[in-house]
């Protein structure tokens, strides 16, 4: 299993936090499709069907993806080479998260998104900015020393922008995920908070049975 026990700085408050193997949901052999998660009517094709990929649906707006952050970011951080990590932001009727979503691969195009990813989120959540207009988020990355005129310009003209943020608007119909955050394994599956008594280390933990699952799937057809 690649959660067992570590320790990480919460998001938040900065508090050291100690997380046991003994928070499971339980013995791993108990968990099951349908309960602990779901697998997606359409299969969604993966980049590299040699490599196990795990998505985090996501949205800036949302304070339990902020909480969930610190978490995922040591997870992922453990992650085999095997295994690739993506995020797929959430773009729904809510004020605010188109334009977080177009932000988020506007910041991917220009270099900026390991800086500016977590800052992000701590603006919002914990500093109370309102950075639900791209006037507002075009004002705020500036403060770190994104040029402002190619911000608004790569945000409102880049092909490439347009173009994840279509396939981001595909892939979330066929998540058909009741909420964020969700982690979606291998194209095949999807798991939400709810499916695990609103856990974020248990939806972990699923991913973890999950991407053991595909892999022995894998091993089988080689």
């Amino acid at each position: 299993m690649i959660i067992k026990c570590f320790s990480l700085a919460k998001v938040a408050s900065g508090t050291l936090l100690v997380l046991f193997a003994s928070l499971s949901l339980g013995d791993e052999s108990e968990y099951k499709e349908g309960k602990h998660y779901a697998k997606l009517a359409t299969p969604i094709q993966t980049e590299d069907p040699k490599k196990i990929e795990v998505t985090e649906y996501f949205s800036y707006g949302c304070p339990h993806c902020f909480r969930f952050e610190g978490l995922i970011s040591q997870w992922k951080s453990q992650l085999e080479s095997d295994i690739v990590f993506k995020r797929s932001p959430a773009i729904w009727n809510v004020p605010g998260y188109e334009v977080y979503a177009r932000t988020y691969y506007t910041l991917e195009s220009l270099g900026f998104l390991s800086e500016l990813h977590l800052q992000v989120f701590r603006a919002i959540h914990n500093n109370g900015r309102r950075l639900d207009t791209i006037e507002k988020m075009t004002e705020f990355v500036s403060e770190y020393g994104v040029d402002p005129e190619k911000f608004l310009r790569t945000y409102n003209d880049s092909f490439g922008v347009k173009a994840k943020y279509q396939r981001a608007m595909a892939r979330q119909k066929i998540y058909a995920s009741r909420g964020v955050p969700a982690l979606i394994v291998n194209g095949k599956y999807r798991i939400e908070s709810s499916m695990v008594s609103n856990s974020n280390l248990g939806m972990l933990q699923v991913a973890d049975f999950l991407i053991a699952k595909e892999k022995n799937l894998q091993s089988m057809r080689e």
